[in-house]
């Protein structure tokens, strides 16, 4: 009886605390991949006491007679705190930041400055990390601005050590998401690392779909990037990859009561 007392009043206890969380911030949208192309993904953050999982899965095959087939996932976990804060993870099975290193950890924080959605001009977004594989202290700077069906989108990011090599590099990456109605977007990214060594284009294109009647959406992407973390979003994997994204936003208040969910349907 204590057992069950003890587990009521901590479940009533966490339930009033997520519920302060989402009075104490003004309410933002869902993530959505209607709203950014498949390799710029910093100029958001999850909703106050709301948890965004979203799941990253790319293919690529290998020439003939072979013709294997490999896979590259990352899944990212992100919390959303008041302020406009973001706490979470990238993590990637199957990773080519750092050599010998193939489970990619990218442990990171976001600070929404400007919203948009509280009536801010553009949305911009500050990201600071370490990258586990690459033991580096990487920064991005995420921007994005609505015009009409298209939004626009561009990051600056900073890699304290580059892939492992010892280096400092910055990279530079711009977009756009193209809207048709609530439920379709076509999107498309380019961008480039900066400094001495590769500098080859990275790139990606996809088709975003909002699911109807449910908070999730899916992208249907090709790119040359591995990871979705910042340092695979900004070097070449040297083959074009085929896959997917899909978003899973989650509220407190599903399991706990008393905590709306953040709205997901995307603009029209």
């Amino acid at each position: 009886m204590m057992v069950a007392n003890a587990s009521g009043g901590w479940r009533r206890r966490l339930a009033l605390a997520a519920g302060l969380v989402a009075v104490a911030a003004p309410a933002l949208r869902a993530q959505s991949v209607l709203e950014r192309p498949p390799n710029l993904d910093v100029s958001w953050v999850a909703p106050p006491g709301g948890v965004q999982f979203d799941f990253l899965h790319r293919f690529t095959v290998s020439s003939a007679p072979q013709r294997k087939v490999s896979n590259s996932p990352t899944f990212l976990l992100g919390v959303g705190l008041p302020g406009r804060l973001m706490a979470g993870f990238n993590y990637a099975t199957n990773s080519d930041v750092a050599a010998s290193y193939p489970n990619e950890w990218e442990f990171l924080g976001r600070w929404q400055a400007l919203s948009s959605d509280l009536g801010a001009p553009i949305d911009a977004t500050v990201q600071g990390g370490y990258n586990l594989a690459a033991r580096s202290v990487d920064g991005a700077l995420g921007l994005g601005r609505a015009v009409g069906p298209v939004r626009l989108q561009a990051e600056g990011r900073v890699l304290g050590d580059a892939y492992g090599t010892g280096q400092t590099r910055g990279a530079l990456a711009g977009g756009a998401t193209l809207h048709f109605g609530r439920f379709l977007a076509l999107a498309g990214d380019a961008g480039r690392l900066l400094g001495s060594g590769e500098h080859k284009v990275v790139w990606g294109a996809g088709l975003q779909i909002a699911i109807p009647y449910t908070p999730h959406t899916l992208s249907l992407q090709t790119t040359n990037t591995s990871t979705g973390t910042l340092q695979g979003a900004s070097r070449s994997s040297g083959s074009r990859r085929y896959g997917f994204a899909f978003t899973i936003p989650l509220s407190l208040g599903r399991y706990f009561g008393g905590v709306a969910a953040a709205p997901a349907a995307p603009p029209a």
